[in-house]
C-alpha cells in the first residue's frame, strides 16, 4: 500500500505540472482555440487506440512494472519536443508519439491497484487519494510559477518528476499473472459478449466527455471572462485537494447505497456545477463551484474503476480497464475537444458549460434508471 500511494503521489504530481496548462500552452504559441482543441482532440484519438493495446499487452505478459516505466521515460522526453517545435506538422508528430505513452499509465496503474487491493484487504480510493493530493500542491504552486514565468517549461518539469516516478516504479508489487495462454481474438471475443460492461462504458462516455471538455477548456473560459490567471492553478488545486478525503468517503458511500447510486450522484453534482459556470461568471464563484468538482470527481473516479473491475475476469482486468479509459476520456475526448474548441470560437465558452451540463443531467437520469439491472448482475 505504501508503494502504491507513493507511485500515485508521484504520477499525478507529474500531471499536475503540465495537463492543466496544455491549453495555454498551445494558445501561447499562437495556436486558435479551435486548432488547440484539435490538437488535444488527437491527444485523445491517439489514447483510444494506444491504451486498449497496451492493456491486452499487460494482460498476455503479466508485466505492467515494465510497461509503466517506459511510458513514464518516454513520454516526457517526447513531450520536450513541444518545447523546441512551433510547427504544426511537428506538433501533430510529437502529439502521436507523446500520448500513446502517456495514456496508457492511468489504467494500466488502476488495474495494478485495484488488483493488489483486492488481494491485500483496501480500496482502491485509500491509495487514489494520494494522487489527489499531489495534484492539489503541484496545481497550486504551479498556478503562480507559472503566470509569473510563462507556460513554456512545463514539460521540462514533467521530465523531472517523471524521472523519480520511474525509480519508484521498481518498488510496485508484482501483478499476479493471467492467463497466458489467452489470445488477442478471445480477449476482444470477450470484451464484445460483456453487455454489462459495455452499457456501463456507453452511459458513462457522457459524464467523462463532460470533465475531460472541462479540464481542457477551464484555463480558457478563465482566459476570455478575463479572470486571474494566477488564480487558475488554486482552482485545480481547490478540487484537487477536496478531493483527498472524498476517495475516502466514496468507498465508504460505495458499500453503503451501492456504486451506482454513487455515479447518480456524481453526474448530478457535476451537472449542477456546470449549469452554474452558464449561468453565473464570477471568479469567486468559479473557485467555490471547484468544490463541487473535486467531491463528483472522487465519487465518479474511484467507483467507476471497481465497477469495471467487476466486470472484467482474470485474463481481462486490465484490457476492460484501458478499454473503459479509452472510449470515456479518449473517445469523449476527441468529440469533446474539437467540438468544444468550435463552440467556444462560434458560440462563446458559457454556451460550453450548457451543454456539458445536459450532458451529465442525461448520465444521472441513465444511471439511475439502469442501476437495478446492475445491482442483480454484480452487486
Amino acid at each position: 500500500m505504501r508503494s502504491l500511494a507513493g507511485y500515485y503521489f508521484l504520477f499525478y504530481l507529474a500531471i499536475s505540472v503540465y495537463t492543466p496548462y496544455t491549453s495555454l500552452f498551445f494558445s501561447d504559441k499562437g495556436f486558435s482555440n479551435t486548432v488547440v482543441g484539435l490538437i488535444l482532440s488527437l491527444w485523445a484519438f491517439v489514447s483510444v487506440i494506444s491504451q486498449p493495446v497496451m492493456g491486452m499487452l499487460n494482460d498476455r505478459l503479466s508485466n505492467p512494472r515494465k510497461i509503466l516505466m517506459v511510458s513514464s521515460i518516454a513520454a516526457p522526453i517526447i513531450g520536450l519536443g513541444f518545447y523546441y517545435f512551433d510547427g504544426l506538422s511537428a506538433i501533430i508528430v510529437l502529439s502521436v508519439l507523446f500520448a500513446w505513452f502517456q495514456s496508457s499509465m492511468g489504467p494500466l496503474s488502476d488495474s495494478i491497484a485495484v488488483e493488489i487491493g483486492n488481494r491485500e484487504g483496501f480500496s482502491f480510493g485509500s491509495v487514489r487519494l494520494w494522487g489527489a493530493l499531489s495534484y492539489s500542491i503541484g496545481a497550486f504552486a504551479t498556478g503562480f510559477l507559472y503566470e509569473k514565468y510563462g507556460y513554456d517549461h512545463i514539460f521540462f518539469y514533467y521530465l523531472a518528476v517523471n524521472l523519480i516516478l520511474a525509480l519508484v516504479t521498481l518498488l510496485l508489487p508484482k501483478a499476479k499473472p493471467s492467463f497466458k495462454k489467452t489470445t488477442i481474438f478471445e480477449q476482444i471475443s470477450e470484451v464484445s459478449q460483456n453487455r454489462p460492461f459495455l452499457i456501463f462504458v456507453g452511459i458513462s462516455m457522457l459524464t467523462f466527455m463532460s470533465v475531460a471538455i472541462n479540464f481542457s477548456f477551464l484555463p480558457i473560459y478563465f482566459k476570455e471572462l478575463g479572470f486571474d490567471k494566477r488564480l487558475l492553478g488554486s482552482a485545480f488545486a481547490i478540487a484537487a485537494i477536496i478531493e483527498v478525503p472524498m476517495f475516502w468517503i466514496s468507498a465508504k458511500l460505495s458499500n453503503k447505497i451501492g456504486r451506482y447510486n454513487v455515479l447518480c450522484i456524481a453526474a448530478a453534482i457535476y451537472a449542477v456545477k456546470y449549469i452554474m459556470l452558464f449561468a453565473f461568471t464570477d471568479v469567486h464563484l468559479t473557485l467555490a463551484l471547484q468544490l463541487l468538482d473535486g467531491i463528483a470527481f472522487a465519487f465518479v473516479a474511484g467507483t467507476a474503476v471497481e465497477v469495471v473491475d467487476s466486470f472484467s475476469s482474470d485474463r481481462t482486468k486490465a484490457t476492460l480497464q484501458t478499454i473503459f479509459a479509452a472510449t470515456t476520456w479518449g473517445l469523449g475526448g476527441i468529440v469533446g475537444n474539437a467540438a468544444g474548441g468550435m463552440i467556444v470560437d462560434h458560440l462563446g465558452v458559457t454556451i460550453l458549460y450548457f451543454i456539458l451540463g445536459i450532458f451529465c443531467a442525461a448520465a444521472s437520469a441513465l444511471y439511475a434508471i439502469t442501476k437495478k439491472r446492475a445491482n442483480a448482475i454484480s452487486f
